[in-house]
């Protein structure tokens, strides 16, 4: 299996601009004929705490607007799980989609939400893909370590890991490493891989993410990171 995972500046309030970074990347992946590729936490729409931003970012599955980002993708064979604020019904989820051929083929939502008006996700789908079997958790999911246990006894042995770790300037040292290290617990834990999309830079208002996109393997070892404070790309192969 191989995957491509983006760290990335993050889009606020500007999906359009943000699937079109998302085309441009998913051909190069195409390109290197990547089986599936990551984004980050709510990099459509971009991410907030705040309730009444969360609502009048989100969009359906089935919302013309979303289906029009989407449909640019539909000639590329690489699929790609991609950040995004979802109405569903009456209510908002912080959520991730499984998008194969310009299509939502299948939908995570955070189970452990922090994120004003997002109500927590209940299922936990995996999926395939090149003969692996794939789940997703997504940034403070890693806070309950039987989230992912739920993707791993449905037969996950990969587990995407979507970040927003855009935070506070102070917070930044504080939180470097214990996040690295609840994705390597998480990959110890449960003797799978780990790979992580995040997002970086400083957005100007005091929030800044140093970015922690990286590939562990089941005995934790980080066999692959990209840099911090730049955007990059981990290119990576599991046999």
């Amino acid at each position: 299996m191989r995957i491509a995972t983006f760290q990335r500046f993050p889009v606020f309030d500007d999906a359009k601009t943000a699937a079109g970074r998302i085309l441009r990347d998913l051909s190069w992946a195409d390109d290197n004929n990547v089986d599936l590729a990551i984004f980050p936490e709510c990099y459509l729409q971009g991410h907030s705490y705040d309730r009444s931003i969360n609502e009048r970012r989100a969009l359906a599955i089935d919302d013309p607007v979303l289906l029009e980002l989407l449909d640019p993708l539909s000639a590329l064979k690489t699929a790609a799980i991609i950040g995004f604020i979802e109405r569903r019904d009456a209510f908002v989820y912080n959520s991730a989609m499984l998008v194969e051929g310009g299509a939502v083929s299948g939908v995570y939502a955070k189970a452990n939400p922090l994120e004003e008006g997002c109500k927590p996700g209940e299922d936990f789908p995996v999926w395939q893909r090149a003969g692996r079997t794939f789940g997703i958790n997504i940034c403070s999911d890693f806070r309950k370590p039987r989230l992912a246990r739920k993707l791993v006894t449905r037969g996950a042995s990969v587990i995407c890991a979507l970040l927003n770790m855009m935070i506070r300037a102070d917070k930044v040292d504080h939180w470097r490493e214990p996040a690295i290290e609840s994705l390597r617990s998480c990959a110890i834990a449960n003797g799978c891989w780990v790979v992580s999309s995040d997002v970086v830079g400083d957005k100007g208002d005091g929030w800044m993410s140093c970015g922690c996109t990286l590939a562990v393997r089941p005995d934790g070892t980080v066999v692959e990171k990209v840099a911090e404070w730049d955007e990059g790309a981990i290119l990576l192969d599991i046999d």
